[in-house]
C-alpha cells in the first residue's frame, strides 16, 4: 500500500509494530490535515466531554473568587524569579471536576443531592486517603476535565483515590499566567476551602498532583510558586489565615511533562520517527485566522509573548531551585519533548529530590492518552504505574521494604515490555549539559522574536 503523501516527510519507525504504525499514519494526517482548523476549532473540539461509565461517581464544584491577595502573591512570585512581560491575571470562579470509582458492595440508603453529599459518597468509596489533584495537557490551548475522563477515570480507578481535576482557562485567550492562577486557586481550595465547600480541610500529606503534557508544566510551575513564597506574609484568603510556606503536596506525577514550549532542544527533531509533528502547525505565520488568533496585540506564540518564556514558570528546563520539593515521577516516550523532561528530572535529582523516571521505548509524546494506543499494553502498564506511584506517595512505608532508591530510572523495551535499569543522564542519548540547554533556549527566544518582529513589519509595509 502507498504511504500516505501527507506522512512521507515523517521518517519510518523500524521498532513499531503495524497497529502502532497505522494508529500513528491515522494521528499524523489528522494533525497535519489540510485544510487546517482554526485555533477556535481546535479549542471548541477539545472541549467535548468524554462518556463515564456508571461504575464512576462524578461531580462538579465551582470555587468562588477569592480576594486579591491570591492573584498578588502569583504575580509577586513571578517577579522575583524572573521579570517578563506578561498580563495581571484576574481572579475568575474554577471549576473542580471530582470522580471516583464506587465501591460496588457499598450500599446506598439515600440520593445524594447537595455537593457535600455527593463528595461524602465519593470519599466513602475510596479504598485509600488519596487525593489526585490533575491537571490535563493540550498546548494550553486545549482540553477539559470532562474531555480528560478517560485518563482521569483510569487513575481513579487503578489509585482507589479520588481525582479533583482543574477547569482553568485556555490560552490564547487567556494567557500565561491566568491558567496558572487557576491551578493556584483549586490548590488553595482544596486545603483550605472556601465557605459551603463540598469537603473539609484536605491534609496536603493525602495530595499528589498529575498532570500530561502542558497540565504538567503548570503543576510544576504551582511546586515552583510553594517554594518561591516560603517567607511571604500571612494572607486572608475566604475569610481564614493563610500562613507560609505552603505546604508541598507528597508528590508530582507527570505523564510526558512539557518543559520547553517553544521545543528549542535536539529531541524535537532527532525523535520526530516516533512522534507527532512535523512542527507545531498554529505556529506558523500563514496559520488560518479566526476570533482568537492571532491575537490583539498580535504575539507568535498562544501561551504568552515569546521573550515571557524566558521564565522557569513557563519554561521549567531553564535552571531554577527545586530543593525540597516532593518525590517525583517522569515517564515519558522516546518522544520530541523527552530532552526537556529530562532536563527537569535532572535537575530535581541533583537537588536532592527523590526522582523515578521511566522511558518507553518507541512510544510518542502522551502516548498513554491518544486515541488508539490507550488500549495499547505500553499504555496499560504506563497508568498502573502512575496510579502506583500517587498511591505509594501517601501510604505509610513499610519498614521491612527498606528505603527506596533516591532516583530509579528504567527503559521499557517496546517488544518484550522488559525493563531494564538505565540513567537519566546517558540513555539512550547523553543528556544535554545544564549550559547547553539554557543556551539552546534562549538563541530560539531570540530568534522567534526576531522572526515575528520581522513578519509584523513587512505586514505594516505591504499595507502602505
Amino acid at each position: 500500500m502507498p504511504v500516505n503523501p501527507k506522512l512521507q516527510r515523517f521518517p519510518r519507525s523500524k521498532v513499531w509494530d503495524a497497529r502502532t504504525q497505522k494508529i500513528m499514519d491515522g494521528l499524523r494526517t489528522y494533525i497535519h490535515r489540510e485544510p487546517q482548523p482554526t485555533v477556535s476549532k481546535i479549542q471548541q473540539d477539545s472541549l467535548k466531554a468524554k462518556p463515564l461509565p456508571d461504575s464512576f461517581h462524578c461531580f462538579q464544584h465551582i470555587v468562588p473568587i477569592p480576594n486579591d491577595k491570591v492573584q498578588h502573591l502569583l504575580v509577586k512570585a513571578i517577579d522575583d524569579v524572573k521579570h517578563v512581560e506578561y498580563e495581571k491575571p484576574i481572579l475568575a470562579p474554577v471549576t473542580i471536576e471530582w470522580l471516583c470509582h464506587k465501591d460496588p458492595s457499598a450500599s446506598r440508603s439515600k440520593t445524594a443531592h447537595s455537593a457535600s453529599e455527593q463528595h461524602d459518597i465519593l470519599a466513602q468509596d475510596t479504598s485509600c486517603n488519596l487525593t489526585i489533584l490533575h491537571v490535563h495537557g493540550g498546548a494550553f490551548f486545549q482540553g477539559s476535565p470532562e474531555a480528560s475522563r478517560p485518563t482521569t477515570s483510569r487513575l481513579a480507578a487503578l489509585s482507589g483515590g479520588r481525582v479533583a481535576s482543574v477547569k482553568y482557562r485556555l490560552a490564547p485567550q487567556y494567557p500565561f499566567p491566568t491558567g496558572l492562577l487557576d491551578v493556584l486557586v483549586a490548590f488553595l481550595s482544596l486545603i483550605i476551602p472556601p465557605p459551603h465547600s463540598p469537603h473539609q480541610p484536605i491534609d496536603p500529606s493525602t495530595i499528589v498532583f498529575a498532570g500530561d503534557s502542558s497540565g504538567a508544566n503548570l503543576l510544576y510551575a504551582l511546586l515552583q510558586i510553594i517554594r518561591v513564597t516560603r517567607q511571604h506574609p500571612p494572607i486572608t484568603v475566604h475569610g481564614h489565615t493563610v500562613k507560609f510556606p505552603l505546604p508541598f503536596p507528597a508528590g508530582l506525577a507527570t505523564l510526558s511533562s512539557h518543559g520547553d514550549p517553544l521545543v528549542s532542544l535536539p529531541s524535537y527533531w532527532l525523535n520526530r520517527v516516533n512522534d507527532l509533528y512535523l512542527e507545531i502547525p498554529w505556529s506558523h505565520p500563514s496559520y488560518p485566522k479566526c476570533e482568537l488568533w492571532p491575537t490583539n496585540p498580535p504575539r507568535s506564540q498562544i501561551y504568552a509573548t515569546t521573550r515571557a518564556h524566558a521564565h522557569p514558570f513557563i519554561t521549567p528546563a531553564l535552571p531554577h531551585n527545586c530543593c525540597g520539593m516532593p518525590p517525583m515521577w517522569f515517564a515519558v516516550g522516546d518522544e520530541q519533548f523527552v530532552d526537556a523532561s529530562r532536563t527537569v528530572a535532572r535537575r530535581a535529582a541533583q537537588q536532592g529530590v527523590q526522582v523515578e523516571w521511566i522511558q518507553f521505548e518507541a512510544m510518542p509524546h502522551c502516548f498513554a492518552t491518544l486515541p488508539g494506543l490507550e488500549s495499547g499494553w505500553q499504555a496499560k502498564s504506563c497508568m498502573q504505574k502512575w496510579a502506583t506511584f500517587c498511591r505509594a506517595c501517601v501510604e505509610p512505608k513499610n519498614p521491612d521494604h527498606g528505603d527506596c532508591p533516591r532516583v530509579k530510572a528504567v527503559r521499557v523495551d517496546y517488544s518484550s515490555g522488559a525493563e531494564r535499569e538505565t540513567s537519566i543522564d546517558h540513555d539512550p542519548t547523553p543528556a544535554l549539559a545544564v549550559i547547553e540547554v539554557e543556551r539552546r533556549i534562549h538563541a530560539v527566544i531570540e530568534q522567534d522574536e526576531n522572526d515575528f518582529q520581522t513578519a509584523q513589519a513587512a505586514k505594516v509595509t505591504s499595507k502602505l
